[in-house]
């Protein structure tokens, strides 16, 4: 986790003064960040940059090779070989930003750059950022040009055509961008910086911003008592006229507020069809109880789930393996549209995933963590199970994956694989140790993971201890009075 939102600065380029075009660039698929997400050019402030129009000035030439900078006679340069040859030698730091504007006796001017506002990245995400917004003017002459790196590719269009294509499952928009296109959507984008201000004015009071991954699909991220080092459990509102809220968390009645009122502006006077349980565990059903008085609705679970949050949090309906849930129509009129369950056992027994089939989404409940890794705790957790269910989500085609804890990734496929990579890593790495002789689960921990806190070691003694049994019912190691030994194959 950072210590603090980094400082960043992003450009929505328009065409010309009263244009409703700007443009919007595809991120790289291998982005920590929003990797393959559609935004508008941007990225950190350096230190060096006198603000943040400054490190707007410096990405919007990096990324797009647009140089919006003035000579001393007030003009602008044009499209020429040589702010091509500059931009390489830029990126190739052959040169600085500094050193280029001098030599071609251009600077940066602020009145170039209106201000519209900044968003900051929830406090749920592993990496944040606070970007201040700029909507700038494309210079007569030059024209954008994309350079495969950090991004693959760019377009101009209005907010209308963007958000249509990205109802209809074409791009795959950022959060923020999504925000920005719907607050201008019909109107000229150097408007921007008036029809965003109610928004940004609610998030400058501590509001939370919507956080659309996809049409009809809105995080809530609220702060549990979870996992370390997990803060937050993301809740999900999924539906269009029958809307279903997905693992509302918190137990904090100042946190289920906060939830509910967020749960309330998404549905934007609608009414809540469900509550979906994805499992039992208290930081996924803390406001399912509070959820069910307040919008008058049953809660949704799997049998196994059920029984095991009898006399604390009342199912009312059960959701079986491969059990369909109607959402109402699809955003873009398509047809009906639904969410598949998916028993996922593992992490917990009755765990579910969910599956929207129209655009890709996997809602992953605690089965993926893009903060950390996923807590196999026995007795309920089961790694030999939990291993498996990863392997059935591979099964499920999936553009999104959208987990409980941390941001949605658009590289479902890869997270995934990575998972099993890790844990058949951890299990070598086990059975290579078992290898030496009798190991006790404290020793083994200590070992793999060598200087974790404190606090957080009974954490990794139970992973251990999962990794253990799992290796026992394959035959590979057994426990003992002395502590656990390898089995020779």
């Amino acid at each position: 986790m950072t210590s603090g939102p980094i400082s960043a600065a992003s450009v929505l380029l328009t065409r010309d003064a009263g244009s409703h075009e700007v443009f919007a660039v595809r991120r790289a698929e291998t982005l920590r960040f929003m990797g393959n997400f559609w935004a508008f050019p941007g990225g950190k402030v350096h230190a060096d940059d006198p603000g943040p129009y400054a490190a707007a000035a410096r990405e919007l030439f990096e990324e797009t090779g647009v140089l919006l900078a003035r000579r001393a006679d007030g003009s602008l340069p044009g499209a020429t070989s040589g702010l091509v040859d500059a931009r390489r030698e830029l990126l190739a730091e052959k040169l600085t930003w500094k050193e280029l504007l001098a030599s071609a006796g251009l600077a940066v001017n602020s009145s170039d750059f209106v201000y519209t506002g900044s968003i900051t990245t929830p406090e749920f995400a592993p990496v944040r950022f606070d970007t201040s917004f700029f909507v700038a003017v494309c210079p007569p002459g030059q024209a954008p040009d994309i350079w495969p790196g950090e991004l693959t590719e760019g377009v101009w269009g209005t907010a209308d055509d963007l958000l249509a294509d990205w109802t209809r499952g074409g791009r795959l928009l950022s959060p923020p961008t999504v925000s920005l296109l719907q607050a201008v959507r019909g109107r000229p984008v150097d408007q921007m910086p008036e029809m965003a201000a109610p928004l940004l004015k609610q998030l400058a009071n501590g509001g939370h911003p919507p956080i659309w991954f996809s049409p009809a699909v809105g995080m809530i991220p609220a702060r549990t008592l979870a996992l370390p080092p997990s803060t937050h459990t993301n809740a999900y509102l999924v539906g269009t006229d029958h809307p279903h809220l997905i693992d509302p968390g918190p137990a904090d009645p100042a946190e289920q507020e906060k939830l509910f009122a967020s749960t309330d502006e998404l549905l934007n006077g609608r009414s809540l069809t469900a509550i979906i349980l994805t499992h039992q565990h208290p930081d996924h059903v803390g406001a399912a109880m509070a959820g069910a008085r307040r919008y008058g609705v049953p809660i949704l679970a799997h049998p196994i789930t059920a029984k095991m949050l009898a006399n604390k949090v009342r199912v009312d309906a059960l959701i079986e393996d491969r059990q369909t849930i109607d959402l109402g129509t699809a955003p873009d009129h398509a047809g009906s549209w639904q969410l598949e369950a998916i028993l996922t056992p593992g992490h917990a027994p009755g765990h579910i995933a969910l599956y929207e089939r129209r655009y890709g989404l996997l809602f992953a409940g605690d089965m993926i963590s893009t903060a950390s890794s996923v807590v196999i705790c026995p007795p309920e957790g089961n790694l030999t199970e939990y291993v498996a269910s990863l392997r059935k989500l591979q099964e499920f085609p999936a553009r999104i994956l959208l987990p409980a804890h941390g941001s949605a990734t658009a590289r479902p496929a890869h997270v995934l694989q990575q998972s099993l990579v890790h844990r058949q890593q951890r299990e070598e790495e086990l059975v290579s140790l078992l290898a030496g002789g009798p190991q006790t689960v404290k020793g083994l921990a200590q070992t793999v993971y060598r200087g974790l806190p404190d606090p957080l070691m009974r954490f990794a003694e139970l992973q251990i201890l999962a990794g253990l049994q799992k290796l026992e019912r394959e035959g590979r190691a057994s426990s003992a009075e002395g502590g656990w030994m390898g089995t020779r194959s």
